[in-house]
């Protein structure tokens, strides 16, 4: 599948045609005196690519974007920028309280050809629906990126649906990550506004069902294809028959997955939902990028910045078990 990286006047034709399959969101590479791993970043961009990611979501809380200073953040979006070269759609993830500060990083991503950002709702002080739509009034019309809500409760805050209907009449916001962990939550939305937005539920093992019989288009802002390791072409696979609606010949393809699912959910998502917070999995994350040849590094302080050696040595097992190296 051929992807532009250019949105044009009709944001939502974009959206329909092009955020669909894998929009993966990796870690950052750091060196081991957690700075920047440019090298290393550029060759996992070219691994994304060969493995068959249609689109990058990058400066996040996987990315530890929170945990960069803004010049460190706008060279990580240069490098990223540089290495993609056009080949496929770029995001980056806006998760600031200053609308002002939200703005001038949007100008900036845009200006080095990104496609697109995904924007979280201020995790302090705006705590009511009119706060957040104001928030987005504010914000949307300042840029001609893409825009996909982030919403989640690691913002303090999940914004009804009527929220949801206030500020997608900004005819930039296409689409949303829905980080609720309520995939009855996401069918919902998508039953409400599926003609408007693209709404991702971003846990794979809904994947094959959400595709064949929800309306779902893309896997947005999660790890599945880059985590999976050797399971990737099968994810691929039983992807391909979903999307065609033929679910009774994805699900024998699907279920061979369990096994990498387990570990990504104890890895990932009960971490992420024990704590509200993504710092618990980083080193995890981190390692199991490691553990299938791509660059990673160490975590940034105040986080842990490495798995111990048993710690690292359980996960490779589990991913040996599982069949993912």
């Amino acid at each position: 599948m051929t992807i532009t990286t250019q949105v044009g006047p009709n944001f939502r034709a974009w959206a329909t045609e092009y955020l669909r399959n894998f929009y993966m969101c990796p870690v950052t590479p750091l060196t081991a005196d957690f700075e920047l791993d440019e090298e290393g970043l550029r060759r996992n961009i070219d691994a994304f690519v060969e493995m068959g990611c249609t689109g990058l979501i990058v400066g996040g809380f996987f990315a530890e974007g929170w945990n960069m200073t803004l010049a460190e953040w706008r060279r990580y979006h240069e490098v990223v920028a540089d290495s993609a070269a056009g080949r496929l759609p770029l995001f980056t993830i806006i998760l600031e309280s200053s609308a002002y500060q939200a703005i001038e990083k949007m100008r900036f991503v845009e200006s080095l050809g990104f496609t697109g950002a995904e924007i979280m709702n201020p995790s302090v002080q705006l705590k009511t629906d009119d706060d957040v739509v104001s928030y987005f009034d504010f914000v949307a019309p300042a840029t001609g990126l893409a825009l996909v809500l982030y919403r989640t409760p690691v913002s303090g805050f999940v914004y009804s649906h009527d929220a949801v209907n206030r500020i997608a009449e900004h005819p930039n916001v296409v689409g949303i990550k829905n980080g609720t962990l309520s995939w009855t939550d996401s069918i919902a939305l998508r039953r409400k506004f599926g003609d408007r937005l693209v709404i991702s539920e971003p846990n794979e093992r809904y994947w094959a069902h959400d595709a064949a019989l929800f309306g779902g288009r893309v896997l947005y802002g999660e790890l599945s294809l880059i985590l999976y390791g050797k399971w990737r072409p099968d994810l691929h696979r039983y992807t391909d028959l979903a999307l065609e609606g033929d679910l009774a010949a994805a699900l024998p393809v699907s279920a061979k997955l369990d096994g990498i699912r387990e570990a990504y959910d104890e890895v990932l998502i009960r971490r992420i939902a024990a704590t509200g917070s993504y710092v618990a999995a980083m080193p995890y994350l981190k390692a199991w990028f490691e553990l299938l040849g791509l660059c990673a590094g160490p975590v940034r302080p105040p986080v842990k910045a490495r798995l111990s050696a048993p710690e690292r040595e359980l996960l490779q097992q589990q991913l040996v078990a599982a069949g993912a190296i």
